[in-house]
């Protein structure tokens, strides 16, 4: 009963918070699913918080998730009926999201909101592990770099949609994880981050528990860090994780929103095709290894893409280093190779940043002349 009396209040005082707004006009708001989404838009949030003081709302469906100390104001609507109420009110000039699919699903395109921009939470390609329709409902998308405008476009073309406006920002990850990581540290574990994968029963590739187990009888410091969306889709799989090691001394379970502690504390990590590879490698200059299995393809018309090869593919086949199923009980030898042969690959990486991601590390320097010539002068 207590329950029950304490969720009415929260709803109650959700639903009136909500109705707060609706004789407001706002200038920037921020929607995130959860706090794990939080460390891709620090830079921007600080930005909008410096330039439009009071006038930027964060508004998240995590309870937990908000900014403090910043001049903006933190909106909670959780999920379901309320965040759909809130999201058919709002009436706001920008609307930020790295939500994929808009329109596709419970949240819909509103008139009340003059321009919908998406910024990316991950370094990847658009074609390969999202689905096709993904960004098709954006007015406006901050690129990563000029291969996401070439990707974008040909979907444009070949599907007759209405150009968006494509911005060359640069990926505003990379200039916040630059800051906060630590590469003067002693790394003495293996990372293992699984990415998330429809092409598995339970989303994720079960052999990363065969990796995990040799790893801990060769008396390796194994992490493990499940991707956010595991905790929605593989909550059984984790589940068998902590069980089964948990006991380890030598084993650990990352629960943190961030995953900054744990890429520092990593001599090298064990993937499929999760995107933190950009990240990891070319940030801290460590290796990443790939445990081979089903192909990681979110986009069921990914065949119509063969002119282009994905930016994760390229990263993995230029840097990476690959094993299978098979190969999983000599694990222990493979990453200890890897890691010696790693730092022969290790010049090339700054000709790939300044291939594939414009302004590296330093996109908010020049945020400031594109947001003002680009966007708000429209």
């Amino acid at each position: 009963m207590i329950k029950i009396i304490k969720y009415i209040k929260l709803n109650y005082s959700i639903f009136k918070n909500i109705l707060g707004l609706t004789e407001k006009k706002i200038k920037i708001v921020f929607y995130s699913e959860n706090k794990s989404y939080q460390m891709y838009n620090v830079s921007l949030i600080k930005f909008f918080a410096n330039k439009y003081p009071d006038q930027v709302y964060y508004v998240s469906s995590d309870i937990n998730d908000k900014y403090e100390d910043l001049n903006i104001k933190n909106l909670y609507i959780g999920k379901g009926l309320l965040m759909n109420f809130f999201f058919s009110i709002l009436r706001a000039e920008y609307l930020f999201l790295t939500l994929t699919d808009l329109g596709n699903h419970s949240l819909r395109k509103s008139k009340k909101i003059e321009k919908y921009i998406y910024y990316f939470h991950s370094g990847g390609s658009t074609f390969q592990q999202y689905t096709e329709g993904s960004f098709d409902n954006y007015d406006i998308i901050f690129c990563n770099g000029k291969f996401h405008i070439d990707e974008i476009r040909f979907r444009e073309n070949k599907k007759n949609l209405p150009n968006k406006k494509l911005i060359l920002t640069g990926f505003f990850y990379f200039d916040d994880l630059s800051k906060k990581i630590n590469l003067n540290n002693n790394p003495d574990e293996i990372l293992i981050a699984p990415s998330w994968n429809y092409g598995y029963t339970n989303y994720i590739n079960e052999n990363f528990i065969k990796v995990i187990d040799v790893l801990l009888r060769n008396n390796y410091k194994v992490a493990f860090r499940p991707h956010p969306e595991h905790y929605k889709r593989s909550k059984t799989i984790l589940k068998t994780i902590i069980e089964k090691f948990d006991s380890n001394k030598y084993f650990r379970f990352d629960f943190d929103s961030e995953n900054v502690k744990s890429m520092e504390k990593a001599k090298c990590i064990i993937t499929d095709i999760s995107n933190i590879s950009f990240e990891y490698t070319l940030l801290l200059n460590r290796p990443v290894i790939y445990l081979e299995g089903i192909e990681k393809i979110h986009n069921k018309n990914y065949s119509e893409y063969n002119n282009f090869e994905s930016i994760e593919n390229k990263l993995k086949k230029k840097f990476g280093f690959s094993f299978f199923e098979k190969d999983i009980n000599k694990i222990g030898t493979i990453v200890g190779d890897v890691i010696i042969n790693f730092k022969l690959k290790i010049p090339q990486l700054e000709n790939f940043k300044k291939e594939y991601f414009f302004n590296f590390a330093k996109s908010i320097d020049k945020f400031e002349k594109i947001w003002e010539d680009q966007i708000n002068n429209d």
